[in-house]
């Protein structure tokens, strides 16, 4: 792996110690006012080196994780995906605001480090076999038609299939006992679409398994 120079050891270091503290990746706002720099594209400058070195991986516009390479070697970093919360499989309720942990490292398949798992409370999704206490695993992208979304809407969150029609999207249980919630076009922007189920987790008698779902 190729070595850092002084700025760029100096910035990874700032980022790493900003992580610690905050539990969260510095904005390009956070990194000017530190260094100094002139502008906005003298961070991306320096962020992007560190992205050539894998010291840093680029998962969406102007997001970034540390490298899957070098989570190990950081004193304080769980590398296993963070539990954000919970969220509902039933009724709505109110948003994800919690901070449960991590799910254990060796349950992290590598190149998932913007993933975060969220524990299911509810039943409406048990056809598409998930369950009350499992911990399903999202990726922060906008769910296509037919995919599980993890929803707020109304200032409450849902687990549900979506479906995707040109009189507004459906937010369909997998699960007869449950009523679909019908969005219209003109609702839309007051949904926020916390990501994509890609797999779940659950332990059982003291074991971890994991299953990932094919994009």
């Amino acid at each position: 792996m190729r070595s850092l120079t002084d700025k760029q050891q100096q910035l990874w270091e700032y980022i790493i110690g900003y992580i610690v503290d905050h539990d969260q990746f510095p904005t390009f706002s956070n990194i000017q006012e530190e260094f100094g720099y002139a502008s906005p594209n003298s961070v991306t400058q320096q962020i992007n080196s560190l992205v050539q070195k894998n010291y840093l991986e680029k998962v969406d516009w102007g997001k970034y994780v540390i490298h899957p390479s070098r989570r190990n070697q950081i004193p304080g970093i769980d590398p296993g995906i963070p539990v954000k919360g919970r969220i509902a499989a039933g009724g709505m309720h109110e948003a994800i605001q919690e901070n449960l942990g991590h799910l254990p490292v060796e349950i992290h398949p590598a190149n998932t480090d913007h993933y975060f798992a969220l524990i299911v409370d509810g039943d409406s999704m048990i056809d598409a076999d998930i369950n009350d206490g499992d911990y399903i695993i999202i990726d922060p992208r906008e769910p296509r038609d037919g995919e599980i979304g993890a929803i707020l809407y109304n200032g409450e969150t849902t687990l549900k299939t979506i479906r995707k029609k040109k009189q507004g999207i459906t937010l369909h249980p997998e699960n007869p006992s449950y009523e679909p919630i019908h969005i219209t076009p003109d609702e839309w922007e007051q949904v926020q679409v916390f990501g994509t189920l890609v797999g779940k987790a659950w332990k059982k008698d003291g074991q971890w398994g994991l299953v990932f779902r094919a994009a």
